[in-house]
This record gives C-alpha cells, sequence and structure tokens, in this order.
C-alpha cells in the first residue's frame, strides 16, 4: 500500500497537539516520498502557515479550538483545498457531512487507510488543477481563434 504518491511536491499542513500523531503523520509522509508538509499543533499556527503559504491538503485533528475557523480560513483561501479530518469517535454529526473536499479518517490512525486517503485526496487536487488548466488553455485558444 506504501510507496511514491503521485505528487511529491504536494503541499500539506498537519494541524494536531498529540506529539504521538504529527511524529506518525511525519513518518507516514517521508514513507511515502512526500516532501512539503508542516506540522503544527494549534490552529493558531496553522492560520500563521495558511497566511505564509499556499497548502494543497489539510490534515486536522477535528476536536480543536476553533477548528470551525481554521475550516473557514482554508475554504476562503482555496475552495479547492482537500481536508481530511481526524475524528476520535466513529460518530459523524450532520454539519460535517457537508464539508466539500473533505474525507474522514479515525483514530488511532491506520496505516493503510491514512495512506490511502492522503494518496486519494492529492489525486483529487491534482485532477482539479488538471481540469482547470485544460479550461483556460482552451479559453486561450478560443481567444486567438476569435
Amino acid at each position: 500500500m506504501m510507496g511514491r504518491l503521485g505528487n511529491p511536491q504536494a503541499r500539506i499542513l498537519v494541524v494536531d497537539p498529540e506529539d504521538w500523531c504529527r511524529e506518525f503523520l511525519t513518518s507516514v509522509m517521508r514513507l511515502c516520498g512526500l516532501q512539503e508538509f508542516t506540522m503544527v499543533t494549534s490552529v493558531a499556527e496553522a492560520l500563521q502557515a495558511l497566511e505564509e503559504s499556499a497548502f494543497d491538503l489539510l490534515i486536522t485533528d477535528f476536536k480543536l479550538a476553533q477548528q470551525q475557523r481554521l475550516l473557514e480560513s482554508c475554504r476562503h483561501r482555496d475552495p479547492t483545498m482537500r481536508v481530511i479530518l481526524m475524528l476520535q469517535k466513529r460518530s459523524i454529526t450532520s454539519h460535517m457531512v457537508y464539508l466539500e473536499h473533505t474525507d474522514y479518517v479515525f483514530k488511532p490512525l491506520s496505516l493503510d487507510e491514512i495512506v490511502r486517503k492522503i494518496r486519494d485526496a492529492i489525486h483529487q487536487k491534482n485532477l482539479r488543477r488538471a481540469e482547470e488548466e485544460i479550461r483556460r488553455l482552451k479559453q486561450g485558444a478560443f481567444r486567438i481563434l476569435g
């Protein structure tokens, strides 16, 4: 299941207050050949990281204080940013179901599951980026011909 992912330049932001979780996800990222990831412990640090850089994927613990503020900030900056929410319990509240471009994983984290979710999120982001590029090229071609 492990191995290099399709885009080692994908930028990933991980937000979790627990050392074991950040260390586990750091190992996962390295095993998958990902090089561009940032680990932070709080929403405040995450918001600062978002000010300084663009990210393709956010992986965050859902129980963090000010989580809604973080998700709204991500959506405002890049509506196509993928999100993986880490949950403590196997229950999803109704307001979480409607978050676009969002997936879920449950703690304790399973190596195979988190690798699959990261791979899928990066793939979906790359597809979206390719679709936008094709659309842009088509519009440019019509302007040249028209």
